[in-house]
């Protein structure tokens, strides 16, 4: 194989870059060949070679360089349900009303979905009615963490974990001074609030 021209590497390089700023998308192999005026097959060649000598990344006929990913914010995709979800996957499927993309930055990494909250009983941690509360989905919670739990009734909601040192007794606490504390035998974390989106 004929050595490949490191000028004409960096070219392709920065064609891919200003292509993806103003597309928000990579170039085919086709655009890059007609941009710099080489064959397909060449153009091919040497995005191979640009791999491999780590200047860009192409996997899969996927490309990108170091410059690109900084411009990508990496996202996870949370499903927002109207109610918390339970039951089998295709029942939770029916819950989920579209996804949402969570910026990795700001809700940190993990799995996640998206509640929107029904009710008044939260309303004095600030989650009110039709807010999105944003649940890391996880088995464990610290006492005073706002959490997605599963009691020994079959029923799950959304309330702040509590203990009482007397009773010796979990408990879920309303933040709604007009609505009892609930205490149960059982109880499974199916998850902890993190965030909350709602409109101004």
């Amino acid at each position: 194989m004929r050595s490949k021209s490191t000028e004409l590497m960096s070219q392709i390089r920065e064609y891919i870059e200003r292509y993806f700023d103003r597309y928000s998308s990579t170039p085919t192999v086709r655009e890059i060949a007609g941009a710099m005026h080489i064959a397909t097959s060449s153009a091919h060649r040497y995005l191979v070679t640009m791999a491999k000598r780590t200047m860009i990344s192409y996997e899969n006929g996927i490309l990108s360089t170091a410059k690109i990913e900084m411009m990508t914010p990496q996202v996870n995709h949370a499903a927002i349900v109207g109610s918390i979800p339970c039951g089998t996957p295709e029942e939770k499927e029916a819950q989920i009303e579209e996804y949402i993309p969570l910026s990795v930055s700001v809700f940190g990494s993990g799995s996640f979905y998206v509640l929107r909250a029904s009710g008044d009983s939260m309303i004095e941690a600030q989650i009110d009615d039709g807010d999105l509360v944003i649940i890391r989905e996880q088995e464990k919670a610290n006492l005073g963490d706002i959490v997605v739990a599963l009691t020994n009734e079959e029923k799950n909601t959304l309330k702040r974990l509590c203990y009482d040192n007397d009773k010796e007794s979990y408990y879920l606490h309303p933040e709604n001074k007009e609505l009892d504390d609930i205490y149960v035998k059982e109880l499974r974390v199916q998850g902890i609030a993190t965030h909350v989106i709602k409109a101004l």
